[in-house]
């Protein structure tokens, strides 16, 4: 399976020229974090675009290299954030996928620590992460 956790990481490289996504000591942001949303607050957002990759590089390459995803059979899946990220991706674009699977997805994330924690971090607000969330799509 590809990576879907945010590119130009830099951060063990001796080039700081370029801004490198935070690596954060926690399991939840940074790096590792596979949330599938486009970051708006900075540090994050020069890097962190993971809904625009997964919604539309990731599967271009997919069709073009591969040939799937071709002839409208797309399908996206996820596990915990992952799996929420799937969900709020193929509610969004309903007739772009054929499939959804959400294994053990994270639940309104608007409502509990871990959301308040990304979104505020990521977006400057749990308010912007409302179009985030699986619940309230």
């Amino acid at each position: 399976m590809p990576d879907t956790s945010p590119r130009n990481n830099n951060a063990s490289s001796s080039d700081t020229s370029t801004a490198a996504v935070p690596n954060v000591d926690a399991y939840d942001l940074g790096i590792g974090a596979g949330f599938y949303i486009d970051a708006t607050s900075q540090p994050y957002s020069e890097h962190y675009k993971m809904y625009n990759y997964v919604t539309r590089e990731l599967p271009t390459l997919l069709e073009k290299e591969f040939t799937i995803g071709t002839k409208g059979m797309r399908s996206i899946s996820g596990h915990s954030m992952g799996g929420h990220g799937a969900l709020t991706i193929a509610l969004k674009d309903c007739g772009g996928w054929v499939s959804v699977s959400a294994f053990a997805p994270i639940c309104n994330p608007t409502a509990c620590p871990w959301g308040k924690k990304a979104f505020e971090t990521y977006l400057g607000s749990i308010t912007a992460g409302k179009v985030y969330d699986a619940t309230l799509l």
